[in-house]
C-alpha cells in the first residue's frame, strides 16, 4: 500500500503560529494578562517541595525561625519545605541564590535586613540588586533585641556602663556580627547618644561574638532572647541591660526597661524577617504564600512561640511589606551615610 506523505504546514497555519508567539512576547513585555496555559504553572502551585535558603549557618535565630515556620507551612502547602543554609559574604551568597533561582516560588529567601536593608544601605558589592531581583511575600516576624553586658566587668545598668566607659576613654569594646552589621550600627548609635568612645570588634557571626561578651573578650554586644536568653543571660554569664525596641519584653523580661526608657531615645534595631521570592515569580504564587503564611503566624500557638524568642507577629499584605522595606531601605542608607559605615573593600 503506497504510504501518503504528510502535507507541510500551509503558509496559513505557519502564520497564525508566528502570529501566536509574536503576540505572547508582545504580552510578556507589556504586563499584560497571558494565556490560560501560561497560567497553568501558577494554578496547580505547589506540586513539589518548597526551598527556603536560609542565608546565615544552622543554629542561628533565622534559621531556628525558618524550621519552625516551615514545618508548619508545609502542612497547609501539602508539600515539603526544605530549608537549605548557605551562609557566606556576608549573606549576600544565599541571597544572590535565590535571585538568580527560576521564578516558580519553589525557591525563596527567608530572610531580613542584612540581605536587602544592609545590603542596599552600605553600598555592598553584591551581584544582585535588593530592589529589583527580590519581590516581597510576606513579614511574619518583628523582632526587639536586647543590649547585654559581660557580668564580671562591673556594670549592672546602663547607666553604670556608661560611667564605666567615660571614665576610660575608648577602653569599652563593642562586639558585632562583622562590619556593617546591626550590631555595628548599634555600637555606633550607642557611642554618640552616651558621647563615649569604644571599639568595635567585628566577628564572623553571632554565635562567637555572644561566646567573647560571656568570657569577657568583648564588654557589651546585642542578641536576640532566642540566642541569648537561656545560654548566657539566665545563667547569669551576661546581663541584659535595656531592650532595643519601642516596648518591653513581656513575655520574658517584663522589667527590662527599653532604651528609650533609659533616656535614649529613637534607639532601637527592629530586627524583622519575611519570605522574598525572585523577580518575575507569578502573582497567583505569590498570593497564596502571602495566604498561607498568614495563616500560620495568626495560630496562637505560633505567635506565643515567638514571643517567647523576643519578636512580635506581623501580617501585613504583600503591598505593605514592599512598602516597609523600601523604606527601611532609605532610612538605614541614611543612617549609614551619617556614620560614614561603607562596606569593606
Amino acid at each position: 500500500m503506497p504510504m501518503i506523505a504528510a502535507s507541510p504546514p500551509s503558509r496559513t497555519r505557519r502564520g497564525r503560529r508566528a502570529h501566536s508567539l509574536l503576540a505572547l512576547g508582545a504580552a510578556l513585555l507589556a504586563g499584560l494578562p497571558l494565556p490560560r496555559a501560561a497560567h497553568a504553572q501558577a494554578s496547580d502551585y505547589p506540586n513539589k517541595p518548597v526551598r527556603f535558603v536560609v542565608s546565615s549557618a544552622a543554629g542561628g535565630v533565622v534559621d531556628i525561625r525558618a524550621r519552625r515556620f516551615g514545618q508548619r507551612l508545609s502542612e497547609l502547602l501539602r508539600q515539603p519545605v526544605i530549608v537549605d543554609n548557605k551562609p557566606g559574604a556576608s549573606t549576600t551568597i544565599g541571597a544572590e541564590f535565590v535571585a538568580r533561582s527560576a521564578p516558580d516560588g519553589y525557591t525563596a529567601l527567608f530572610g531580613g535586613n542584612t540581605e536587602t536593608v544592609w545590603v542596599n544601605a552600605l553600598e555592598m558589592a553584591a551581584r544582585y540588586d535588593p530592589a529589583k531581583d527580590l519581590v516581597p511575600v510576606a513579614q511574619f516576624t518583628l523582632g526587639y533585641p536586647v543590649l547585654v553586658v559581660h557580668a564580671g566587668m562591673g556594670p549592672k545598668t546602663l547607666q553604670e556602663l556608661v560611667e564605666w566607659a567615660r571614665a576610660r576613654p575608648g577602653q569599652l569594646s563593642c562586639g558585632t556580627a562583622g562590619h556593617g552589621s546591626g550590631q555595628h550600627f548599634v555600637c555606633e548609635m550607642l557611642a554618640r547618644a552616651a558621647n563615649i568612645r569604644l571599639q568595635t570588634v567585628p566577628y564572623k557571626g553571632t554565635g562567637p561574638m555572644l561566646q567573647d561578651t560571656a568570657a569577657g573578650q568583648v564588654h557589651v554586644s546585642i542578641g536576640f532572647l532566642a540566642e541569648v536568653d537561656r545560654q548566657y543571660i539566665t545563667p547569669g554569664r551576661v546581663i541584659a541591660l535595656g531592650v532595643l525596641g519601642p516596648r518591653r519584653l513581656s513575655a520574658r523580661f517584663p522589667d527590662l526597661p527599653t532604651m528609650a526608657e533609659l533616656g535614649y531615645p529613637n534607639f532601637e534595631l527592629l530586627s524583622w524577617t519575611g519570605l522574598f521570592v525572585p523577580a518575575g515569580t507569578p502573582p497567583a504564587v505569590i498570593s497564596r504564600l502571602n495566604t498561607e503564611i498568614r495563616k500560620v503566624v495568626q495560630e496562637p500557638e505560633f505567635a506565643t512561640w515567638l514571643g517567647q524568642t523576643g519578636s512580635d507577629v506581623v501580617t501585613p499584605t504583600t503591598e505593605q511589606f514592599r512598602d516597609f522595606v523600601r523604606t527601611e531601605m532609605v532610612r538605614w542608607k541614611a543612617r549609614a551615610d551619617e556614620y560614614g559605615i561603607k562596606a569593606e573593600k
